[in-house]
């Protein structure tokens, strides 16, 4: 292809070289000999482990005050609906313990698979549920049989019924002030005060039979609503407390990814790798997402749901760190294409001194200072005419562009402009970095000879392609 055919018509003191994206990305997996970085954190474990502890003291006291509440209520019972509550007390204080405990122990292990431990936990949860429901229904025959004892021997059955109606009127003051009803059976406890409600009508009109029966069922039905409240309080906050666990594991590593040291496997040198800086505050926004979702999650005003906090164990966290090993690796690449890009200039600095009698002058710079932008160097002739040679990303930051820039001091050289730009593809192409050479039209910026400016320009102004 000729240079005519390659942009090269006219006169233009600004020719690039485009480096082939697939060399490129050869020459960086070449040099890139840093070990991958290490993502099981020494800390992230203990970090994770005491979240899990500190989660699980506070459920323990809030569940242990709350059932002390609700056992001082369902004292003004009849002794044996107090009994039957006290029974009930008993397999829900076992049940929960066991869900909470199970959630625990499967949280120190996290690399377990999240979505099989929520899916364990809502098993946990119905098996505690059908045994508290069969539990229930027979402690309930029983009463019912001493109902029946009762009316058998001729007692009152309005007394009778007045006794029943008064335990329906205690179980469901207590399951009101004490038990979170409203977040997992909202309604169901308006029902069954309207139902109480008729009971209690019943035995001050003096219809015991109507009342006795009313008032049977709906001690029936409050207990079974007290066991369910507290069990799916238990599913929750295992829920929970696996969130809270997952999410600070996650931001232990994000804080242990700040800054990693990388080492040359090969030569044994190390580096600081700035993750943020590198990856241009993609691991802050990260960081922010994280933090969020603890804070979501310490939300006591308004709780997340257990759909929310499935969906922060098994995606959303996930996601994240997903995202955070893609936020490492660009952070490791884009050091490293810099470092390559120094290589490179390195390089045609060596073949301009070598087929042109310029030599290098001032000390080569990164524009404002950014090593993540384009690298600089300046050569110069005995007349005092300079060449620039700008190494930097390309557009779509998948490999590097090169730009050499004339400055003659007397009448501009067409021919050797493109000698120069072709002597320098040649060279990278021989080094396994082949690449397009064109032309930029017109003659290139002055400023960019004046590197003490280039060095204070903020970044942003000094972006490959312009004039």
């Amino acid at each position: 292809m000729s240079c005519y055919q390659r942009g090269h018509s006219g006169v233009s003191g600004k020719k690039r070289i485009t480096v082939d994206e697939d060399a490129w990305n050869e020459a960086m997996r070449k040099a890139n000999q840093l070990r991958q970085v290490q993502r099981d954190l020494p800390g992230m474990l203990a970090a994770a482990k005491q979240a899990s502890e500190e989660q699980a003291a506070r459920d323990r006291a809030e569940l242990e005050a709350r059932q002390n509440e609700l056992s001082g209520k369902l004292a003004a019972l009849s002794s044996y609906a107090k009994q039957i509550e006290a029974t009930t007390t008993q397999r829900l204080t076992t049940a929960t313990a066991t869900i909470m405990n199970e959630a625990k122990r499967a949280n120190a292990n996290l690399r377990a698979e999240t979505r099989q431990l929520i899916e364990r936990q809502e098993q946990r949860f119905t098996a505690a549920m059908e045994t508290e429901r069969a539990e229930r229904q027979r402690d309930f025959a029983a009463l019912q049989q001493e109902i029946a004892r009762a009316r058998a021997a001729k007692e009152d059955v309005l007394e009778t019924a007045r006794t029943v109606v008064s335990d329906a009127r205690v179980l469901r003051d207590a399951i009101d002030s004490t038990l979170p009803h409203g977040r997992y059976a909202p309604g169901e406890l308006a029902k069954l005060t309207s139902r109480l409600a008729i009971a209690e009508a019943n035995v001050e009109a003096g219809r015991g039979e109507a009342a006795l029966a009313t008032a049977q069922e709906l001690v029936l039905r409050l207990g079974e609503l007290r066991s369910e409240v507290e069990l799916r309080d238990a599913e929750w906050r295992a829920a929970h407390l696996t969130a809270v666990t997952v999410v600070t594991a996650l931001i232990e590593q994000i804080g242990g990814s700040e800054h990693i040291d990388m080492v040359d496997d090969e030569s044994g040198m190390s580096a600081d790798l700035d993750v943020d800086f590198w990856s241009e505050g993609e691991l802050s926004k990260i960081k922010a997402q994280a933090g969020k979702l603890l804070a979501r999650l310490a939300d006591k005003s308004d709780p997340p749901s257990l759909a929310e906090l499935s969906e922060v164990s098994e995606r959303t966290v996930t996601s994240l760190d997903q995202s955070l090993s893609e936020v490492l690796a660009l952070a490791q690449t884009r050091q490293w294409a810099s470092q390559v890009r120094v290589n490179v200039a390195e390089h045609v600095v060596e073949v301009l001194e070598n087929t042109t009698g310029y030599d290098l002058a001032d000390e080569p710079i990164f524009a404002g200072g950014d090593q993540r932008k384009a690298f600089y160097s300046k050569l110069r002739s005995g007349d005092d005419s300079e060449i620039v040679i700008e190494v930097a990303p390309d557009a779509s930051g998948k490999s590097c562009l090169i730009r050499v820039l004339s400055y003659e001091s007397g009448a501009a050289n067409e021919h050797l402009r493109v000698a120069r730009v072709h002597a320098i593809a040649d060279a990278l192409g021989a080094e396994g970095l082949p690449g397009t050479p064109s032309a930029e039209p017109g003659e290139p910026d002055p400023a960019y000879r004046d590197f003490a400016r280039l060095r204070q320009r903020p970044a942003a102004s000094a972006v490959p392609g312009r004039a």
